[in-house]
């Protein structure tokens, strides 16, 4: 009978092995930067803990002071590589990076199913928010809320915009806060503004009325006498200057949407 029930409970735990393999990690808060007290600390891990069980998701949360500059470069290459170093790149998976230069969410696997563009701006924006507020308690709590809301709506369509984009990295900007789109509007305005005032002054030119000389003298006190053509000559040599400029273009921007090799994105600047 002994041996009958060491073997039942032998069976049960071989069976519970693969169901442990599947439950998500909650990897906590790898707090370098010193941003939370360490009972702020417990209280955010165990909300982490209920998202990633409810989601099924690997989550972390990494604060540092490093200051990797305002593009998104080198932030997106340092959540990327902490994503692989702590669940795997195959993983299905959630790194928040929060530095003092640039703040940066990669997500992969069947994360990306429940996040189009609008999603992820969202609460990339409202975490943003909370973060240049000083209230970095709540930037973490939006940040969990979110996951578990658009969790639970439901999966969307898949979004180039928040999915890897390789080389099409660089591209994917937008600079100093503004869309593209944004500027495109400005552009034209600027251009329509131009052809107005472009037209009034053709219109007043064409219908100005020039005035005779006599308008200007007076008569009786001028005398003239002689008469003389003069003819003013000039002589302009032009020597064409040869300029040796390199080429390519630099850019930098505020936003980023898309990572290299995961999905994401971020926000950058100093509060």
């Amino acid at each position: 009978m002994k041996k009958i029930i060491s073997f039942a409970v032998l069976l049960l735990a071989f069976l519970m092995i693969p169901a442990a393999k599947c439950l998500a990690l909650s990897a906590g808060i790898d707090d370098r930067a010193g941003i939370y007290t360490d009972s702020e600390i417990m209280e955010l891990e165990q909300r982490q803990k209920e998202v990633a069980d409810l989601t099924g998701w690997n989550i972390a949360v990494i604060t540092t002071d490093t200051g990797f500059g305002t593009d998104g470069v080198d932030a997106c290459d340092f959540a990327e590589q902490y994503y692989n170093d702590t669940f795997g790149a195959d993983s299905s998976s959630v790194v928040y990076l929060i530095d003092l230069d640039y703040r940066w969410i990669a997500m992969d696997g069947n994360v990306l199913d429940h996040f189009d563009s609008k999603r992820f701006n969202t609460m990339m924006d409202a975490c943003e928010r909370c973060y240049m507020n000083y209230e970095d308690v709540k930037n973490l709590n939006t940040f969990y809320d979110s996951l578990e809301k658009y969790y639970l709506a439901g999966t969307v369509e898949r979004d180039p915009s928040v999915g890897p984009l390789g080389d099409a990295f660089e591209t994917s900007v937008t600079y100093d806060g503004t869309s593209i789109g944004k500027l495109s509007i400005f552009l034209l305005a600027g251009l329509l503004v131009s052809a107005i005032v472009i037209c009034i002054i053709v219109y007043r030119y064409n219908t100005h009325t020039t005035p005779s000389a006599n308008t200007y003298l007076e008569h009786r006190s001028v005398d003239m006498y002689i008469k003389n053509d003069i003819f003013s000559y000039e002589c302009t040599t032009r020597t064409p200057i040869r300029s040796s400029s390199s080429g390519g273009s630099h850019h930098s921007g505020s936003h980023r949407s898309g990572g290299r090799s995961h999905g994401g994105g971020g926000r950058g600047g100093r509060r």
